[in-house]
Protein backbone atom coordinates (compact mmCIF):
# COMPACT_ATOMS: atom_id res chain seq x y z
CA UNK A 1 0.00 0.00 0.00
CA UNK A 2 3.04 2.04 -0.72
CA UNK A 3 2.05 6.16 -0.83
CA UNK A 4 -0.98 5.65 1.14
CA UNK A 5 -1.67 6.20 4.90
CA UNK A 6 -3.58 3.04 6.01
CA UNK A 7 -6.42 4.42 8.65
CA UNK A 8 -7.64 2.60 11.17
CA UNK A 9 -11.43 2.50 9.79
CA UNK A 10 -10.01 1.34 6.33
CA UNK A 11 -7.45 -1.37 8.17
CA UNK A 12 -11.58 -2.24 9.94
CA UNK A 13 -12.91 -2.62 5.90
CA UNK A 14 -9.90 -4.31 4.75
CA UNK A 15 -10.17 -7.30 8.02
CA UNK A 16 -13.62 -7.68 7.25
CA UNK A 17 -13.66 -7.81 3.47
CA UNK A 18 -10.94 -10.76 3.47
CA UNK A 19 -11.68 -12.72 6.65
CA UNK A 20 -15.18 -14.46 5.61
CA UNK A 21 -14.89 -17.87 3.15
CA UNK A 22 -17.13 -20.25 1.75
CA UNK A 23 -19.91 -17.98 1.15
CA UNK A 24 -22.00 -19.01 -1.05
CA UNK A 25 -22.54 -17.00 -4.90
CA UNK A 26 -25.39 -17.69 -6.86
CA UNK A 27 -24.28 -19.43 -10.19
CA UNK A 28 -26.21 -16.62 -12.41
CA UNK A 29 -23.71 -14.04 -10.83
CA UNK A 30 -21.17 -15.24 -13.51
CA UNK A 31 -23.47 -12.90 -15.84
CA UNK A 32 -22.11 -9.72 -14.23
CA UNK A 33 -18.80 -10.29 -15.74
CA UNK A 34 -20.55 -8.83 -18.59
CA UNK A 35 -21.53 -5.71 -16.69
CA UNK A 36 -19.71 -2.34 -16.08
CA UNK A 37 -19.51 -0.90 -12.83
CA UNK A 38 -19.01 2.57 -11.03
CA UNK A 39 -17.43 2.51 -8.22
CA UNK A 40 -17.38 6.15 -6.02
CA UNK A 41 -15.11 6.39 -2.96
CA UNK A 42 -13.66 9.42 -1.34
CA UNK A 43 -11.35 7.08 0.80
CA UNK A 44 -8.58 5.94 -1.61
CA UNK A 45 -7.35 3.00 0.37
CA UNK A 46 -11.22 1.78 0.70
CA UNK A 47 -11.60 2.51 -3.04
CA UNK A 48 -8.34 0.10 -3.90
CA UNK A 49 -9.91 -2.62 -1.65
CA UNK A 50 -12.63 -2.75 -2.95
CA UNK A 51 -12.03 -1.87 -6.73
CA UNK A 52 -10.14 -5.28 -6.33
CA UNK A 53 -12.75 -7.42 -4.99
CA UNK A 54 -15.25 -6.33 -7.32
CA UNK A 55 -12.74 -7.15 -10.31
CA UNK A 56 -13.86 -10.65 -9.71
CA UNK A 57 -17.33 -9.66 -10.70
CA UNK A 58 -17.26 -6.94 -13.31
CA UNK A 59 -16.02 -6.99 -16.86
CA UNK A 60 -14.85 -3.24 -16.35
CA UNK A 61 -14.91 -1.12 -13.34
CA UNK A 62 -14.12 2.67 -13.18
CA UNK A 63 -13.77 4.63 -9.72
CA UNK A 64 -14.29 7.80 -9.02
CA UNK A 65 -13.47 10.17 -5.55
CA UNK A 66 -16.09 12.83 -5.47
CA UNK A 67 -19.70 13.13 -6.86
CA UNK A 68 -18.50 15.28 -9.20
CA UNK A 69 -16.18 12.80 -10.99
CA UNK A 70 -18.62 9.94 -10.33
CA UNK A 71 -21.96 12.00 -12.49
CA UNK A 72 -18.99 12.67 -15.31
CA UNK A 73 -17.56 9.22 -15.93
CA UNK A 74 -21.35 8.00 -15.35
CA UNK A 75 -22.09 10.25 -18.23
CA UNK A 76 -19.36 8.99 -20.39
CA UNK A 77 -19.24 5.07 -19.89
CA UNK A 78 -23.18 4.88 -18.81
CA UNK A 79 -22.45 1.60 -16.20
CA UNK A 80 -24.90 -1.36 -15.98
CA UNK A 81 -24.57 -0.67 -12.14
CA UNK A 82 -22.79 2.14 -9.51
CA UNK A 83 -22.13 2.00 -6.41
CA UNK A 84 -21.78 5.32 -4.42
CA UNK A 85 -20.55 6.17 -1.11
CA UNK A 86 -23.13 8.71 0.22
CA UNK A 87 -20.47 10.91 1.90
CA UNK A 88 -18.14 11.74 -0.59
CA UNK A 89 -16.89 16.01 -1.92
CA UNK A 90 -18.42 18.24 -4.37
CA UNK A 91 -21.46 16.15 -4.74
CA UNK A 92 -22.87 13.54 -2.46
CA UNK A 93 -24.00 10.22 -3.08
CA UNK A 94 -27.84 11.10 -2.89
CA UNK A 95 -27.05 13.95 -4.94
CA UNK A 96 -25.21 11.66 -8.04
CA UNK A 97 -28.51 9.70 -7.92
CA UNK A 98 -31.20 12.24 -8.66
CA UNK A 99 -29.49 13.24 -11.26
CA UNK A 100 -28.88 9.66 -12.54
CA UNK A 101 -32.94 9.34 -11.76
CA UNK A 102 -33.85 12.64 -13.66
CA UNK A 103 -33.32 10.85 -17.11
CA UNK A 104 -32.20 6.83 -16.49
CA UNK A 105 -34.81 4.92 -14.19
CA UNK A 106 -32.94 1.09 -15.14
CA UNK A 107 -29.19 1.34 -13.75
CA UNK A 108 -28.77 -0.52 -10.66
CA UNK A 109 -27.71 2.41 -7.85
CA UNK A 110 -26.08 0.59 -4.50
CA UNK A 111 -25.85 3.24 -2.08
CA UNK A 112 -23.26 2.81 0.67
CA UNK A 113 -23.97 4.99 3.83
CA UNK A 114 -22.82 5.33 7.85
CA UNK A 115 -26.28 7.74 7.81
CA UNK A 116 -28.91 6.48 9.79
CA UNK A 117 -31.30 9.14 9.94
CA UNK A 118 -35.11 9.30 8.24
CA UNK A 119 -34.75 11.94 6.19
CA UNK A 120 -32.15 10.15 4.37
CA UNK A 121 -33.37 6.60 4.25
CA UNK A 122 -36.68 8.33 2.88
CA UNK A 123 -34.38 10.24 -0.07
CA UNK A 124 -32.40 6.65 -1.06
CA UNK A 125 -36.28 5.03 -1.34
CA UNK A 126 -37.84 7.75 -3.37
CA UNK A 127 -34.84 7.10 -5.84
CA UNK A 128 -35.63 3.39 -6.48
CA UNK A 129 -31.79 2.25 -5.07
CA UNK A 130 -31.31 -1.42 -5.86
CA UNK A 131 -29.61 -1.40 -2.05
CA UNK A 132 -28.93 0.18 0.55
CA UNK A 133 -26.04 -0.92 2.67
CA UNK A 134 -24.56 0.30 5.76
CA UNK A 135 -20.64 0.66 6.29
CA UNK A 136 -18.32 -0.73 7.05
CA UNK A 137 -19.62 -3.08 4.45
CA UNK A 138 -18.79 -6.69 5.13
CA UNK A 139 -18.63 -9.50 2.05
CA UNK A 140 -21.23 -11.02 3.01
CA UNK A 141 -23.43 -7.85 2.41
CA UNK A 142 -21.67 -7.38 -0.85
CA UNK A 143 -22.50 -10.90 -2.03
CA UNK A 144 -26.12 -10.39 -0.87
CA UNK A 145 -26.44 -7.27 -2.73
CA UNK A 146 -24.90 -8.53 -5.95
CA UNK A 147 -27.21 -11.30 -6.11
CA UNK A 148 -30.41 -8.95 -5.36
CA UNK A 149 -28.69 -6.93 -8.17
CA UNK A 150 -29.22 -9.93 -10.66
CA UNK A 151 -32.08 -11.47 -9.50
CA UNK A 152 -33.91 -8.06 -10.42
CA UNK A 153 -31.95 -8.02 -14.06
CA UNK A 154 -33.54 -11.10 -14.20
CA UNK A 155 -37.25 -10.07 -13.44
CA UNK A 156 -37.00 -6.75 -15.20
CA UNK A 157 -35.27 -8.04 -18.81
CA UNK A 158 -38.71 -6.90 -20.34
CA UNK A 159 -41.18 -4.75 -20.57
CA UNK A 160 -44.01 -5.08 -22.91
CA UNK A 161 -47.39 -3.39 -24.02
CA UNK A 162 -50.15 -4.25 -26.23
CA UNK A 163 -51.23 -2.31 -29.63
CA UNK A 164 -54.88 -3.69 -30.66
CA UNK A 165 -54.16 -7.22 -30.73
CA UNK A 166 -50.36 -7.24 -31.30
CA UNK A 167 -47.83 -7.36 -28.52
CA UNK A 168 -44.69 -5.15 -28.26
CA UNK A 169 -41.97 -6.44 -26.39
CA UNK A 170 -38.72 -4.18 -25.79
CA UNK A 171 -36.18 -6.04 -24.16
CA UNK A 172 -33.75 -4.45 -22.31
CA UNK A 173 -30.40 -5.98 -22.26
CA UNK A 174 -30.22 -6.99 -25.72
CA UNK A 175 -31.79 -3.15 -26.36
CA UNK A 176 -34.38 -5.12 -29.17
CA UNK A 177 -37.98 -3.82 -29.92
CA UNK A 178 -39.88 -7.18 -31.14
CA UNK A 179 -43.46 -6.69 -32.81
CA UNK A 180 -45.16 -10.27 -32.65
CA UNK A 181 -41.53 -11.70 -32.50
CA UNK A 182 -40.12 -9.83 -35.21
CA UNK A 183 -37.68 -6.84 -34.95
CA UNK A 184 -38.51 -3.86 -35.78
CA UNK A 185 -35.25 -1.98 -36.91
CA UNK A 186 -33.96 1.03 -34.86
CA UNK A 187 -30.87 3.11 -35.21
CA UNK A 188 -28.39 3.54 -32.41
CA UNK A 189 -30.47 6.66 -31.37
CA UNK A 190 -34.16 5.26 -31.79
CA UNK A 191 -33.28 2.87 -29.09
CA UNK A 192 -31.93 5.04 -26.72
CA UNK A 193 -34.92 7.51 -27.10
CA UNK A 194 -37.39 4.63 -26.66
CA UNK A 195 -35.70 3.36 -23.73
CA UNK A 196 -35.33 6.68 -22.31
CA UNK A 197 -39.26 7.34 -23.17
CA UNK A 198 -40.40 4.09 -21.58
CA UNK A 199 -37.64 4.10 -18.20
CA UNK A 200 -39.61 8.32 -17.38
CA UNK A 201 -43.03 6.77 -19.09
CA UNK A 202 -44.56 9.25 -15.98
CA UNK A 203 -42.44 12.28 -17.22
CA UNK A 204 -42.37 14.40 -19.67
CA UNK A 205 -39.24 14.97 -21.64
CA UNK A 206 -38.49 18.55 -23.38
CA UNK A 207 -35.83 18.87 -25.79
CA UNK A 208 -32.84 19.72 -23.48
CA UNK A 209 -33.74 16.69 -21.46
CA UNK A 210 -33.66 14.47 -24.45
CA UNK A 211 -30.32 16.11 -25.74
CA UNK A 212 -28.77 15.01 -22.14
CA UNK A 213 -29.45 11.77 -22.19
CA UNK A 214 -29.19 11.01 -25.53
CA UNK A 215 -25.19 12.92 -25.33
CA UNK A 216 -24.55 10.61 -22.44
CA UNK A 217 -24.62 7.88 -24.21
CA UNK A 218 -23.41 8.85 -27.50
CA UNK A 219 -19.94 9.64 -26.57
CA UNK A 220 -20.97 13.70 -25.58
CA UNK A 221 -21.90 13.89 -29.04
CA UNK A 222 -24.66 17.18 -28.61
CA UNK A 223 -27.29 16.98 -30.83
CA UNK A 224 -29.57 20.20 -32.16
CA UNK A 225 -32.94 21.07 -31.52
CA UNK A 226 -33.14 20.27 -34.96
CA UNK A 227 -31.68 16.98 -35.09
CA UNK A 228 -33.66 15.59 -31.72
CA UNK A 229 -36.84 16.48 -33.86
CA UNK A 230 -35.91 14.39 -36.50
CA UNK A 231 -35.30 11.51 -34.54
CA UNK A 232 -38.58 12.15 -32.72
CA UNK A 233 -40.23 11.88 -36.44
CA UNK A 234 -38.10 8.59 -37.10
CA UNK A 235 -39.02 6.84 -34.19
CA UNK A 236 -42.70 8.02 -34.15
CA UNK A 237 -42.81 6.61 -38.18
CA UNK A 238 -41.79 2.97 -37.06
CA UNK A 239 -44.58 3.06 -33.85
CA UNK A 240 -47.92 2.72 -33.77
CA UNK A 241 -49.37 5.85 -33.93
CA UNK A 242 -49.98 8.23 -31.14
CA UNK A 243 -47.39 6.30 -29.16
CA UNK A 244 -45.20 8.93 -28.41
CA UNK A 245 -47.11 12.52 -27.39
CA UNK A 246 -46.34 15.88 -27.18
CA UNK A 247 -47.98 18.09 -24.03
CA UNK A 248 -47.57 21.32 -25.73
CA UNK A 249 -45.10 23.20 -23.52
CA UNK A 250 -43.97 20.65 -21.04
CA UNK A 251 -42.61 17.97 -23.35
CA UNK A 252 -42.66 14.52 -25.16
CA UNK A 253 -43.93 11.11 -23.17
CA UNK A 254 -44.37 7.99 -23.77
CA UNK A 255 -48.55 7.08 -24.00
CA UNK A 256 -48.79 3.41 -23.45
CA UNK A 257 -49.57 1.10 -20.69
CA UNK A 258 -46.59 -1.21 -19.59
CA UNK A 259 -48.35 -4.65 -18.98
CA UNK A 260 -45.29 -6.56 -17.89
CA UNK A 261 -41.80 -7.18 -16.94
Amino acid sequence: MTGYLLNFGSLVNFLKLNSISGLKIDEDMKNLQEMTLLYAEDELITQAIYKQYFSSYFKTIYTAENGQQAFALYRKNKPDVVILDINMPLMDGLQVCKKIRQTDQQTKIILLTSRTDKQTLMDAVELGLTSYLDKPVTKERIIEALNKLFDLNKSHEIVSWMEGSEKYIWHLSKRELFCEQQVVHLTKNEKSLLELLITTKNKNLNYQSICDAITSLDNDKILSDAAIKTLLCGLRNKLPDNTIKNEYGLGYFFDRKIIGH
